[in-house]
């Protein structure tokens, strides 16, 4: 059921472990290029400054058909914060259940900086984070499911990899050595390994999972784009149409285990919608 890359596949258990979890932190210690003495001054400057003052989270969660999964996945959020959150906007569908709705009431109990936002266009999760996107307040913004198949743990190590560059993104990746899939089905394991390879050379880029949702924008790029998906092409377009625009994304290792409960609405036939959105996207902009 395991489908990894890199040399850390052997030892990779339900939540991917420890080799795991080190590859995925492991820092860059050498430095490949001598600083000017401005770049210096604001390094030495913003490591003084407190994290929220770098770093004004919006967390965007996704809510469909799951229950328990909303609950871990917040627990995860709030344990691993260290200052930069500013909001968690848990964005379920009106066609959720009553279950869902109630733990969502139960989480934004608990900690006020829980929101609740019910998805106003509907079906789609193009709709839910455009309408998240919209509604976020902070200076970045996270797009994340509340299923668990996106890593809740790999958003704080989103907001390292945004400390360390300077970048205006930063996307999951699952495909980076050490990480990889679990419980994912074959055919569409290889279809998503062709497809990656194709958008990485259609789009000259060395990330290596575009069709991934999970990732940090800055809010100066959810705000500035106008956003056509509706359903799961929103995935690509919220990672190539900045990329077009000049913005510079990164990316980081993340695992991706599939879901213990509810379903997914991302049928067979809907991945190519994928496609369809990264033409459009390219030609549009040539």
């Amino acid at each position: 059921n395991y489908w990894t890359r890199g040399p850390t596949s052997e030892t990779v258990r339900a939540d991917f472990g420890s080799d795991y979890k080190a590859s995925a932190m492991q820092k860059t210690t050498e430095i490949d290029i001598l600083p000017n003495k401005d770049s210096v001054v604001s390094e030495a400057f913003n490591a003084q400054r407190p994290l929220s003052a770098q770093i004004d989270l919006s967390i965007v969660v996704t809510v469909f058909s799951e229950t328990f999964s909303i609950r871990e996945t917040v627990d995860i959020l709030l344990r691993q914060d260290r200052g930069y959150i500013r909001e968690i906007i848990l964005l379920i569908s009106h066609r959720a259940s009553q279950e869902a709705f109630a733990i969502c009431r139960e989480c934004a109990e608990k900690d006020p900086r829980i929101k609740i936002l019910t998805q106003k266009n509907n079906p789609g999760i193009g709709w839910a984070y455009r309408e998240g996107m919209q509604a976020a307040r902070g200076n970045f913004v996270a797009l994340m499911a509340a299923d668990l198949e996106t890593e809740p743990a790999a958003v704080d190590r989103m907001v390292d990899r945004i400390l360390e560059t300077g970048c205006d993104g930063v996307i999951a990746n699952r495909w980076l050595p050490g990480v990889g899939f679990k419980n994912y089905d074959p055919i569409k394991y290889i279809l998503n390994w062709i497809f990656q390879k194709m958008f990485q050379i259609l789009y000259w880029t060395k990330l290596g999972d575009l069709t991934y949702g999970f990732k940090i924008l800055i809010k100066k790029v959810t705000d500035s784009i106008v956003w056509e998906g509706t359903l799961h092409e929103i995935c690509i377009e919220t990672t190539v149409k900045p990329l077009m625009r000049g913005y510079r994304i990164e990316q980081i290792p993340s695992a991706w285990i599939g879901r213990k409960e509810g379903r997914s609405a991302n049928t067979f036939l809907r991945n190519f919608r994928y496609v369809k959105m990264a033409f459009k996207t390219l030609f549009s902009a040539s």
